[in-house]
């Protein structure tokens, strides 16, 4: 069983407003970052609650940031789409709202430049926690 403090529950180092919606997502992406080089593509499905605000809490921001390796800390993350661009990685963004689902999940498919995809869910769980896997398909 893992242990975390209660300070671990209540802060953030992340550049952003949300632990959930900013330091969550990041980490989601920092997993696929550690998982998958040499990004080409991303397919990127917001549900539920981060379907809703992903604009307004920088999720989107956050999440692409994770997903360039980016430090929690680094101010380059409100950019991070101009990174991403300048990488030639295209990114394609879903919305959607299905109650099966935690209410800050993201669901990944990843294509690396040998074009070979790989497919991840992610949840923010609250306080920069997640819950993070590989899956099947989207």
């Amino acid at each position: 069983m893992a242990y975390i403090s209660l300070l671990d529950l209540v802060t953030s180092e992340i550049v952003g407003p949300s632990s959930s919606h900013t330091a969550g997502v990041m980490k989601i992406g920092l997993k696929v970052h550690s998982k998958v080089k040499d990004i080409k593509a991303i397919k990127i499905v917001l549900y539920n609650s981060l379907a809703d605000t992903g604009d307004a809490h920088m999720t989107k921001s956050a999440l692409v940031a994770g997903l360039l390796g980016f430090e929690e800390t680094d101010p380059k993350i409100p950019f991070s789409f101009e990174f991403a661009y300048k990488k030639g990685i295209k990114i394609e963004w879903h919305h959607h709202i299905n109650e099966n689902y935690h209410p800050n999940t993201v669901f990944l498919a990843v294509t690396n430049k040998e074009n070979i995809t790989r497919y991840f869910r992610g949840s923010s769980v609250g306080g920069g926690r997640i819950k993070f896997n590989e899956v099947a398909s989207l």
